[in-house]
């Protein structure tokens, strides 16, 4: 975990794409994105009834603060056991509250950051192991982001976050838990023209070593190294 990365991106074209999703009670979900392999082909959807209350605050006209809590129940969740074994009865309850700020401080400091308190539990014995009261795996009590981004003059930006996750489990049995970690990132924006655009994106500042993920407790995915991206854009 001590390597560095250099990745090199190029992109000719711009195209910006919002979705809004309303909040959506006692309906089936099929995750359309997942591989669907032959033990999942057969399985039950996963039902889903959330419940949710939200604030929204437009401190200036361009600065917004958000905030929400929420209780959520899953029914037919899919869950990994500590071999990687797919367990698809799983009944799960998770409560949490997020709160998020987006906007302007000045006109050259822009600001994105939040944090979210998520307390997810398994609420039916699905085997041995995972049983009710566990953590629901790879869910971390509190998370943290922060963005920073400053427009030193009309060419040239330059920007810096840090991600705080807490500590989580490798999956809901509960034995394999992945320690806590906080990484800094950075960016550097030149605006050479109307069209042309460079950004230099600097992930793990500091080389931290963490672990990002895991797909059972002998499967666990270290986070990345220090890496850096070059890209550019060109916008008609």
């Amino acid at each position: 975990m001590g390597s560095t990365q250099v990745a090199f991106g190029f992109l000719i074209g711009f195209v910006s794409l919002d979705f809004g999703l309303t909040t959506v009670s006692s309906c089936f979900l099929i995750d359309q994105f997942s591989a669907l392999s032959p033990a999942l082909a057969v399985t039950v959807p996963e039902r889903f009834e959330n419940t949710e209350v939200g604030v929204k605050w437009d401190i200036t006209p361009r600065t917004q603060f958000t905030a929400a809590v929420y209780n959520l129940d899953r029914d037919n969740q899919r869950f990994t056991d500590s071999q990687g074994r797919i367990l698809t009865t799983g009944k799960t309850n998770t409560k949490g509250a997020e709160v998020a700020l987006t906007g302007y401080v000045t006109d050259q400091w822009q600001v994105t950051g939040g944090y979210a308190y998520t307390d997810a539990r398994i609420v039916s014995d699905n085997s041995l192991i995972i049983v009710k009261g566990n953590r629901v795996g790879l869910v971390p009590y509190n998370t943290f982001t922060m963005w920073n981004k400053y427009q030193i003059d009309p060419m040239w930006a330059a920007a810096v976050g840090v991600i705080h996750y807490d500590n989580f489990y490798a999956t809901s049995d509960d034995t394999v838990r992945l320690p806590a970690f906080t990484r800094v990132d950075a960016a550097v924006y030149l605006k050479i023209n109307e069209m042309w655009r460079a950004q230099l994106n600097i992930e793990n500042i500091f080389n931290t070593g963490y672990y990002a993920t895991a797909d059972a407790n002998n499967n666990i995915s270290p986070g990345s190294p220090r890496a850096f991206r070059v890209s550019a854009t060109a916008r008609f």
